[in-house]
């Protein structure tokens, strides 16, 4: 099975999570190793799942959050 860059962009979710079937992971193995753009695309999500691994869920002090909301024009409900 040969993937095109669409299909392979559709399940890069499973792709980095490690779950497709092994014919998919195949496929995406095969379209990978003559792809630059993919591999680009691959290797900056692996990147900010890193970072996310690393520094988890940051949270915003209630002023700055309070900014973003008046400068998006929503009431703090």
């Amino acid at each position: 099975m040969k993937l095109t860059c669409d299909e392979l962009d559709v399940l890069l979710p499973e792709f980095l999570d490690g779950t497709l079937t092994q014919d998919q992971e195949g496929a995406a193995a095969e379209h990978l190793a003559t792809c630059d753009q993919c591999r680009l695309q691959v290797s900056e999500l692996e990147g900010v799942g890193d970072l996310y691994r690393r520094h988890g869920k940051l949270t915003l002090p209630d002023d700055a959050r309070q900014r973003i909301r008046n400068a998006l024009g929503v009431d703090k409900e």
